[in-house]
């Protein structure tokens, strides 16, 4: 047997309630209140599968009149459903206009005709549950925070616009906002619902009354849309309409739109399989500030398959810290003197190899997870500078990278605060470094933060200076310490030198008439060291000077290597072909060679030579540094060769080319016929990673069978890039 409706009676007479219940309890569940507040109470405890189906309320009560409660009974979306028969002594039309006005449905007289009272409450009732059906089937056709279709709906209307219109070329659209969850983190999750109720409301306006568009709220932040296409130019109406609308919506983060678009040319396609191309599609344009849109196109299958393995491997990677710092120095120009570093991470895989932060970033910024990485980094750097410290020494200041999404987070100073307070850093030993382009996008709100980071003793960097489209203006309001030169800047050749001189010299000026530090990024050569040295720039900073390195690596760099000399040396290595050729074949007089070679005897990491006939390998010099790195076995090439293979003393990564190359048969054939040295770079183990290092054969003039000598030099490669 069903359960009954439910009639609520609100009425402080008792003889009155007894009567009507009298009259109504053979058809209904009779629930009584005394006042306007009791019946509130009752309504606010009702459950959804159990709620009242009419309310008969007296106007006259103590405490909260039937007026009072028809005042808080309106502003209640459930309640409002519920119909409300006003049962009065007088029906004059004040009073009936007034109860009308608050949301009352009928009026039922006193004293009470049974069968006047029975008919009322059942139309009543019945107005109810036709009331409840359209809601019920609102609820399953629309999007109850946006009004309109939701997915299952929003992808049944595109299947029957297909079908309408079996000759229209139409387009899926899938829209959503960058970092999204970073509105409901840092504003609240009304001002996210707000900023989805505004898009919406949008998409609605700009496709006006059409037939030939539906659209919907697909999931969160993610709405998807399905027009004609006419076009590429279609398609951009709405992608600037949209960019242009979400611009002026008010709230101190930039709303900037990602549109993916999946043109239909394969009608048969399930919804769902169009909507994942327009996904796909979408994720190509994540992080793009300029051009906010795509097209679908089929390779972007392979690159989002690999996107998604680092998706689901990044939260793992972070718990079992496999992301790690690295350092790359930055030198003082004037006196070839390191004064800091610049952290970078890389991603090691335990299995071995490393994920190239050029790949995984780009995913992080767009997905949010960058915040995460970001705090991680700046923690193990703070760690790293405490642990310095610990030991007596007195670190150079180092900087790490705030992301763009990171500088949106409210409570950025606190953060960065608590860790230099936590482990006990002096401030001044932390920089931050922030790209030209973020101070773009919301640069009222930035400012802000930085001056707040500022008076807190951090210097803050510009880092990529020049990269964007308005540098002198960003310059002109953002407050920095330091200005760190785009690479580009660096990549003068003969054709563009002039300009590009006069560029930074320009460059390096207004920064000194600004009261700037100048920091130049991709430093490669010693031309570039010197043409900057002369403007009187103040730091460098690239491979010229040094690879980015384990921590390891740059604290035994700091600790043991005279830059001067260590300069010196590298300048050297490109005039060894020319020694060589004047080597007298015995080993000692090697080691009395004139002044280039003793800077070389000095800084190589092993000098030798072997016999390409015998395999006989005789050395001059060996670096301590090369201990366990078959150093034991350097009496014959074809074992020495063998055993940095089979122990992976050389990169995994380079292991096959290393083996083609360095074979005897391979060399012979070089030296014998093509008179040509070899020289080769690999990575080369060394503690806990891997360092770039270059092997250079060099046969004597008159190689050959006769005389089949060849010196080998191994020495570091800072002007490489690693790629790690």
């Amino acid at each position: 047997m069903g359960s009954r409706d439910k009639v609520l009676i609100v009425d402080d007479s008792e003889l009155d309630r007894i009567a009507l219940k009298k009259m109504l309890k053979d058809a209904y569940e009779i629930v009584e209140a005394v006042d306007g507040a009791g019946a509130l109470r009752i309504l606010e405890s009702q459950k959804e599968f159990d709620a009242i189906s009419a309310i008969i309320l007296d106007l006259v009560m103590p405490q909260m009149d039937g007026f009072e409660f028809l005042r808080e009974y309106r502003k209640v979306d459930s309640y409002r459903r519920i119909p409300v028969i006003v049962a009065s002594v007088e029906r004059d039309v004040k009073t009936e206009k007034a109860c009308l006005a608050l949301g009352a449905r009928d009026f039922i007289g006193k004293p009470y005709d049974p069968q006047i009272v029975r008919f009322r409450v059942e139309n009543a009732v019945r107005s109810s549950e036709q009331q409840l059906s359209r809601e019920l089937r609102y609820r399953a056709d629309y999007d109850m925070l946006t009004g309109i279709y939701n997915k299952t709906h929003f992808f049944e209307a595109t299947r029957v616009l297909l079908k309408r219109h079996p000759e229209e070329t139409y387009a899926f659209l899938r829209l959503d906002i960058e970092k999204f969850q970073l509105v409901n983190s840092f504003f609240g999750s009304s001002s996210g619902d707000g900023l989805l109720q505004y898009i919406a409301k949008e998409i609605r306006k700009f496709a006006g009354d059409t037939e030939q568009i539906a659209y919907g709220r697909i999931e969160a932040d993610i709405f998807g849309i399905c027009m004609p296409y006419r076009g590429e130019e279609t398609m951009l109406e709405l992608v600037r309409y949209m960019r242009m609308r979400l611009g002026q919506y008010q709230l101190a983060f930039d709303v900037v739109p990602a549109i993916g678009i999946y043109v239909i040319r394969e009608r048969d396609l399930s919804v769902d399989a169009m909507y994942d191309r327009a996904n796909l599609a979408a994720k190509q344009c994540k992080g793009n500030y300029i051009e906010n849109y795509a097209f679908y196109v089929d390779e972007m299958r392979e690159d989002i398959v690999r996107e998604q393995q680092i998706v689901n491997h990044m939260r793992h990677a972070l718990d079992e810290e496999e992301f790690v710092l690295y350092l790359q120095p930055k030198y003082s120009l004037q006196d070839n003197r390191i004064c800091g570093a610049e952290v970078l991470v890389r991603w090691a895989k335990p299995e071995g190899g490393m994920i190239s932060p050029g790949e995984f970033i780009p995913i992080f910024e767009r997905n949010g997870f960058i915040t995460k990485l970001d705090y991680y980094v700046w923690e193990k750097t703070c760690k790293l500078l405490a642990g310095w410290i610990a030991e007596g020494k007195k670190p150079s200041p180092v900087s790490v990278n705030i992301s763009r999404v990171s500088l949106y987070n409210p409570r950025l100073v606190e953060a960065i605060c608590g860790l230099t307070d936590r482990y006990h850093i002096p401030r001044e030993l932390l920089e931050l470094e922030l790209t030209e382009s973020a101070y773009t996008t919301n640069p009222k709100a930035i400012k802000e933060t930085m001056e707040r980071l500022q008076k807190e003793g951090f210097s803050i960097l510009m880092d990529d200076f020049g990269s964007g489209y308005s540098s002198l203006n960003v310059l002109k309001d953002a407050n920095v310490d330091y200005l760190k030169l785009d690479m580009k800047f660096m990549q003068i050749d003969a054709k563009n030198k002039g300009k590009g001189i006069q560029i930074l010299k320009s460059i390096v000026d207004m920064a000194y008439r600004l009261g700037l530090v100048i920091i130049a990024e991709g430093v490669e050569t010693k031309e570039q060291s010197e043409i900057l040295k002369s403007m009187n720039c103040n730091y460098g900073q690239g491979f010229y000077f040094h690879r980015p390195m384990s921590v390891e690596a740059a604290e035994e760099l700091i600790q043991t290597i005279p830059i001067e000399n260590f300069r010196a040396a590298h300048e050297q290595v490109s005039r060894i072909r020319n020694v060589c050729e004047a080597l007298p074949d015995s080993p000692e007089m090697w080691k009395l060679g004139d002044n280039i070679f003793r800077i070389l005897l000095d800084h190589m990491l092993l000098l030798s030579r072997f016999n390409l006939i015998t395999g006989g390998m005789e050395t001059i010099k060996r670096d301590s540094s090369l201990a366990g790195f078959g150093i034991e076995y350097e009496t014959d090439y074809q074992t020495y060769m063998s055993r940095l293979l089979d122990e992976q003393l050389v990169h995994p990564d380079d292991a096959d080319e290393f083996r083609s190359i360095m074979t005897l048969d391979q060399l012979r054939l070089r030296m014998f016929h093509e008179k040509g040295s070899v020289i080769y770079r690999f990575r080369r183990k060394f503690k806990a990673g891997y360092f770039w290092t270059s092997l250079e054969l060099f046969p004597d003039t008159e190689c050959s069978k006769e005389n089949p000598w060849v010196v080998m030099v191994i020495h570091e490669s800072p002007s490489v890039n690693p790629d790690l």
